[in-house]
Order: structure tokens, then sequence, then C-alpha cells
């Protein structure tokens, strides 16, 4: 598969998860509400807005403590919010450097929040001498951009700021639904279901010096 242009999602495709570690983290601060986001409207609502940039972290810090009755400080619940990140493996950052030599494009697109990139960019990323932009040409994250996968305003804002051509383009997500969202926009894609799948995919662009994965043990 040759594409000019790839863009990543990051959680479960980029950087490993551990959801069960952040419901324990929140429990210890008397956040139980927290843990089940879907099945209470009022904590689903602030995680929307918190996505969306609609709200401040530090309006994100009192509402959790409203709802919830904790007293834990900001820097209490982000290290809660935090506790779902595990790493992002080395192999995966080679490959990110590897295909930007070989003459590919690569981008981040993620729903993600700014306590979530802080951390990431801190204690994740960080390669050697390496950071954030040299696995990327731009990141975006829907914090900032006040919009969230898998609208159609999200893909296109994407291709508008960067200027790449859909049908150039490969987009890799661990949603159905957010690789049918850039579907829509002519954006060939790839569902990565397992954290590890999107090792074992053949790219190479043009100039590239090799074709074939790396290796996927980590």
């Amino acid at each position: 598969m040759k594409y000019k242009n790839i863009i990543f999602d990051l959680g479960n495709v980029l950087v490993a998860l551990d959801n069960e570690a952040c419901a324990r983290a929140f429990i210890a601060l008397g956040c139980e509400r927290l843990v089940n986001v879907d099945s209470d409207p009022a904590v689903k609502q602030l995680f929307d807005q918190l996505g969306l940039g609609l709200i401040t972290n530090g309006q994100f810090y009192a509402q959790v403590r409203l709802l919830t009755g904790t007293t834990a400080t900001d820097a209490q619940i982000d290290a809660a919010c935090n506790a779902m990140l595990t790493v992002i493996p080395d192999v995966k950052k080679q490959r990110l450097l590897d295909l930007r030599q070989a003459g590919c494009h690569t981008f981040l697109l993620s729903n993600t929040i700014d306590i979530h990139w802080r951390y990431c960019l801190k204690h994740l990323w960080p390669y050697g001498n390496y950071g954030i932009d040299d696995f990327f040409d731009q990141a975006f994250v829907s914090q900032e951009m006040h919009l969230l996968k898998p609208s159609r305003e999200i893909f296109q804002a994407v291709i508008d700021r960067t200027g790449i051509v859909p049908a150039d383009t490969l987009f890799i997500d661990d949603i159905k639904e957010n690789c049918e969202g850039a579907e829509r926009l002519g954006i060939h894609t790839f569902n990565n279901v397992h954290f590890n799948d999107w090792l074992a995919l053949d790219l190479y662009c043009p100039g590239s010096p090799w074709r074939g994965a790396l290796p996927t043990d980590i």
C-alpha cells in the first residue's frame, strides 16, 4: 500500500490504554461517579464539554468536585485521569520516524483532552532526542479544534489545514465509526482492532528505502 499521507489516532493505536487503572484511581479519590460515564448524563456531558474545549481544565476540576463531593486537588484529578495512559512503545515511535524519513507526511488526529495530551507530551512521546514535532507534520486534538470524530467537519478541517488529498491518505483508528467518518470524505482507512495490528501493514511511501512491516514485538 502506497500513501503520501497517514493520519493516526492516539488511544489504542499509538498509546496503550488501561481503563481499569483509571477507574481505580477515580474510586480512590472518592469519584466513583466518574467511572461509568455513559450511564450518567451529567458526567457524560462534562467529559463531552471538556473534549470539545467548551470548558477549561479549571472548570472541569471544579465540576468534578461538585458532582462527586471529592476534596481532591487539581493535580490529583489530573493524575487519576492520566492513569489510563500507559506507554507509547518505542517500536511505534521508530516506525513514525521511519515513515517520515521515507517521504510520508504523518499526522495525528485524536478525540483527546488537554490533560491527556500534556501528559503524553511530557511523559510518553520523548524518545531519545526526539519529541512530538519529529513524529508528525501536525497534531490535531479535539479540545483545541472544538470538533470531535467522526464528524465530517473534523476531517474536512484536517484536509483544509494540511492540503492533503484524501485519495492519497490513510487514516488509522481503533473505532469503526471514526473510520466510516473519514471514508465519507474519500480517505482510505484501517480499523485498528487490536493495539499492534497496524504494525503489520505494508506501509511504504514514494522514495522509501524499504518495504514491509517492522517487527511487532514491543
